[in-house]
């Protein structure tokens, strides 16, 4: 019986499971030598910025994060294609709504509502990473039993500390599970479950990386950063100044206690406080028989960046990661984005104009939770350190300033490297995601950041 003969694997870790390391698992998982690793943090599995709640009796679904994608490059509509052929997105066709233009606070959402389609998980938005990594297990594991499955998951799993090994060229990732692995564990909690960081077991592969794939740009922040993952400051300031200013926002999570009358499903808003609003119902796959009425409000960048000055991310006297707490969510953003929603929606000044809701009209809310996006894209690159509308808040530049967000394409640069990503050849580790890109910010400049990377670092190995 003849066997199948492939070059010796080499074993490849990719930190962080949303779409950007996803898409990097997908095109990597195409090569039968090819080991691949992949570490995620999050609380709720892998998803990242397009992460998704639901309530333990399944009564109310919210996507937290990114609320929907469109397809603009040839490159991304291929791989929109794929993924519809296999299920894993749909297409969302609703009633989508804008305020006026009458001022200079509207900006677009991705697009939305004059650039459709739109395309949604078909679980959630979180279902798509999901989807794409299960996928490549199952495949995998099908196969010739020459090919054993070549992806493995480890969720749960904060990476904190790399080591490079000089002789074999190989790296080797520490880090810590459970409980002191989240991004929002108290620090007290995580100092005491991991004795102040000092991590001795390599997580993973114990004989090391041949290459690093990073999609999460907080993993480049100092070690004061709860999503720091010891890259080497040589090229972390590489990752830094790349990065330029990002853009924070907050979200809300909201739930009525019966039908609301809001006459549209999502909704772009001239507003302070306010930018988008999105009914979960309303979304192919969420709109789930019993489901109570559920909505996702997300701040302006203005609004975010007031908040992360008065309550930072950084303890000034410690320096000490300060993560995001329950309390301080439900009681500030939380509420301040209600209020927001509820006044514009009877205001006829708002988004329905002369057919304003009443007070009355507004159900009860029976569940409010909220989300801190620290860096939920990068601005855009013509902003730089000139910008007017850029701060810097806990020693990370953030920027408010207006652009396009649809559609996606190229943008200039002052760095001069058209790739979507980074990357040090000697020491063969990439910095890949929207933070990276000189495509316009969002999930299809992520996903493409992905793939790119992949297929870069494919070559260089395989050379």
């Amino acid at each position: 019986m003849s066997t199948t003969a492939y070059p010796p694997k080499y074993n490849i870790a990719i930190i962080g499971g949303g779409i950007t390391g996803a898409t990097a698992a997908q095109s990597l998982a195409q090569h039968p030598n090819v080991n691949v690793h992949l570490f995620d943090q999050g609380r709720r599995g892998v998803g990242g910025r397009t992460s998704s709640r639901t309530s333990t009796d399944a009564s109310m679904r919210w996507d937290h994060g990114c609320q929907f994608f469109r397809a603009d490059t040839d490159q991304f509509k291929e791989l929109v294609q794929h993924w519809m052929a296999k299920d894993l997105i749909q297409e969302w066709e609703g009633r989508f709504i804008s305020s006026p233009h009458n001022n200079e606070i509207h900006r677009d959402f991705f697009g939305l509502p004059s650039l459709p389609p739109f395309y949604v998980g078909k679980d959630g938005m979180q279902s798509i990473s999901q989807g794409i990594l299960e996928d490549i297990i199952t495949a995998r594991a099908s196969d010739d039993k020459d090919h054993i499955h070549n992806l493995t998951l480890f969720t749960g799993t904060r990476v904190a500390h790399l080591e490079r090994d000089e002789e074999s060229k190989r790296w080797k990732i520490f880090g810590t599970t459970g409980n002191a692995a989240f991004h929002d564990t108290p620090e007290k909690v995580v100092q005491q479950s991991n004795g102040n960081n000092k991590i001795k077991t390599p997580l993973g592969c114990a004989e090391g990386y041949d290459a690093i794939i990073l999609t999460d740009v907080s993993s480049s922040f100092g070690n004061w950063h709860r999503a720091s993952a010891g890259v080497p400051e040589s090229f972390a300031a590489r990752v830094r100044e790349r990065v330029g200013s990002r853009v924070p926002l907050f979200t809300a999570m909201i739930a009525f206690d019966k039908e609301s009358g809001i006459p549209f499903d999502a909704g772009t808003f001239d507003n302070s406080v306010l930018w988008f609003a999105s009914k979960s119902n309303s979304k192919p796959g969420m709109d789930t028989a019993g489901m109570m009425e559920c909505w996702t409000l997300v701040s302006t960048p203005e609004y975010a960046m007031k908040q992360i000055s008065e309550t930072p991310m950084q303890d000034p006297k410690t320096g000490d990661f300060i993560p995001q707490s329950e309390d301080y969510l439900t009681t500030v953003p939380g509420p301040d984005l209600i209020k927001a929603f509820c006044k514009d929606l009877t205001s006829n000044k708002g988004i329905l104009g002369e057919g304003a809701l009443s007070d009355n009209d507004i159900p009860n809310i029976i569940q409010v939770d909220a989300q801190r996006w620290g860096s939920a894209m990068p601005c855009h690159r013509h902003l730089d350190d000139t910008s007017k509308t850029r701060k810097v808040l806990s020693g990370v530049p953030y920027d408010s300033g207006k652009s396009p967000l649809a559609p996606t394409k190229l943008e200039a640069c002052s760095h001069g490297d058209d790739k979507s990503f980074l990357m040090d050849e000697e020491l063969m580790i990439f910095q890949a995601g929207d933070m990276m890109s000189t495509y316009t910010p969002g999930f299809e400049s992520a996903a493409l950041s992905g793939l790119d990377a992949a297929t870069c670092l494919w070559r260089k190995l395989s050379n």
